[in-house]
């Protein structure tokens, strides 16, 4: 039996970063505004740029983000029934009781019905989009600007009108009659990661920090094999290499993965993943390896060719030469909660993709489920924004003038010749070891004062400092929600509460900007 729960109650934080007054900064004004390019965000664009002017904003350039390449399998099942009710299950499964059933048969159902024509049309836009103005001459329907970074929403009462974005490092202000948040993960609060350096969670951090509910932020999922080169992105190198007779060795040749579970390689991920960190520890080395060169040269370049490609490019042949690999922080299962129509605690703020908690993959997300949610629920986005923009008065924002607080002051400022680059690899650190794949109670309590004590400082106004001060609100609640849950669960282990208690924790955890912790049931209740 756990202990019960603790209500903690958060620090005071700031509301904005910054202090601004969108009456002396640069006004943009739209129909709709997208944050992030992804899957989600262009599924969103899809869908609302049906119902008025869009603006599509991303952190980088629009090339870093990935594109679906590949339909979902369940879509050309030709068995559709038995296809949907077997994932439906498997996802259910996976999700360790607390996935919301309705939000999942949703994302299945309606991805069957609707994937490939939706992947198509994202595709066509993205296509016909591929050379968006930067700029405001000649508009189109749909707008793109690039290298924004957001630092924070813009709120009146219960209501978003905007964003607060940096950008040609100046503030400027965009305001919007709905605005949707599809921007991505925070893989980069870890040390290792399969994730972007763009990955800071500075989505999750404005929605907290603008009083949205966020909610499963203990649930980080870890990539078990991931490209561990220097210089080189950490690709994922897919489970099917593993299912297709790939074997897990440490820096000693020894296969070890039949001491830690009976299937072996094909283990579930999150065991998968501790058995790769403890047999680094035992070594005392950086990583561990996946071996196929047993299997045929000819099958591995034609199954995994993109994996055999992207290695040889930086010295791996990955036909005779072992594949050094480890564990990576690859997806946020929690985030800002949302209803099945993507709506969050503020009127006019939708999320999707990531950086959104629907409640489809409750405590482990399962095989393409992020790729399906992006597609079914940017679609949503798109259609409960132009809803709501139709019940409200068209010039019911075009007046709105968004101040920060009047007292607002740098009670604590960081010497100017701190480091930030330095700082952020220390709070890497840190969450890698002590609210990574293993966690404790006494090192998450130690964690929570180092992150709180962190958030406190008022950091450089630029770039680089907006986003650390991003990735220390970002490492504070998540470190709060682990505390918190005093069991483990999917990616979720606590090696002082090594049991799932379904008695006490088959619930979650939502958090909210200064207020306590507050437990809610699970929807499979």
């Amino acid at each position: 039996m756990s202990k019960p729960p603790k209500h903690i109650k958060s620090t005071m934080t700031r509301r904005y970063l910054v202090q601004f007054d969108s009456a002396n900064l640069p006004r943009i004004d739209t129909d709709f505004l997208i944050i992030g390019a992804g899957s989600a965000g262009l599924s969103a664009a899809t869908e609302v740029s049906q119902h008025g002017d869009v603006l599509l904003i991303t952190k980088t350039s629009a090339e870093q983000h990935n594109l679906p390449c590949t339909q979902w399998e369940i879509a050309s099942t030709p068995d559709r029934k038995v296809a949907v009710d077997g994932h439906i299950q498997r996802t259910l499964k996976a999700g360790g009781e607390l996935c919301n059933e309705i939000a999942v048969d949703v994302m299945v159902k309606e991805g069957v019905k609707h994937v490939p024509e939706l992947m198509q049309s994202v595709t066509n836009h993205w296509e016909e989009k591929s050379n968006f103005p930067t700029h405001f001459s000649n508009p189109e329907q749909v707008q793109l600007i690039e290298q924004a970074f957001v630092v924070d929403f813009m709120t009146e009462g219960d209501r978003c009108y905007g964003v607060v974005v940096l950008l040609d490092d100046t503030l400027h202000c965009i305001f919007a009659k709905a605005t949707i948040l599809a921007s991505g993960g925070l893989g980069h609060i870890y040390q290792c990661t399969s994730n972007g350096a763009d990955s800071t969670g500075d989505g999750f951090a404005a929605a907290w920090r603008a009083s949205c509910d966020m909610i499963d932020m203990e649930f980080v999922q870890f990539y078990p094999t991931t490209l561990f080169l220097v210089d080189a992105p950490h690709l994922p190198i897919s489970g099917k290499v593993r299912e297709a007779g790939g074997i897990l060795i440490n820096s000693r040749g020894e296969r070890f993965m039949r001491r830690y579970h009976e299937m072996e390689e094909l283990a579930p991920g999150e065991i998968v993943s501790r058995a790769i960190l403890n047999e680094m520890e035992l070594t005392g080395t950086p990583c561990v390896y996946l071996d196929i060169t047993h299997l045929s040269a000819d099958f591995i370049r034609s199954r995994f060719t993109s994996i055999y490609q992207f290695c040889y490019q930086y010295g791996i042949d990955i036909t005779t030469d072992v594949i050094p690999i480890r564990s990576g922080a690859h997806f946020m299962i929690g985030g800002v909660c949302t209803t099945l129509n993507t709506e969050t605690t503020l009127r006019g703020l939708y999320a999707c993709g990531e950086v959104a908690c629907t409640g489809v993959h409750g405590a482990s997300q399962l095989g393409n489920n992020p790729l399906l949610e992006c597609i079914v629920f940017g679609a949503r986005a798109g259609s409960a924004a132009a809803e709501y923009t139709r019940s409200i008065q068209s010039d019911s924002y075009a007046n709105v003038r968004i101040c920060s607080d009047d007292d607002l002051t740098p009670s604590q400022t960081i010497p100017p010749d701190i480091d930030i680059s330095a700082a952020k690899e220390t709070l890497q650190k840190m969450m890698w070891q002590h609210v990574g794949l293993v966690r404790s109670g006494e090192q998450l309590e130690r964690m929570l004062d180092e992150f709180r004590s962190l958030r406190r400082n008022r950091y450089s106004q630029c770039l680089e400092g907006l986003e650390f001060q991003n990735m220390c609100d970002v490492a504070s609640i998540t470190t709060e929600a682990a505390l918190m849950r005093t069991e483990s669960r999917g990616t979720h282990y606590r090696e002082d509460f090594p049991e799932q208690d379904d008695v006490e924790w088959r619930k979650h955890i939502v958090l909210q900007r200064d207020l306590p912790a507050r437990i809610v049931a699970s929807h499979t209740q």
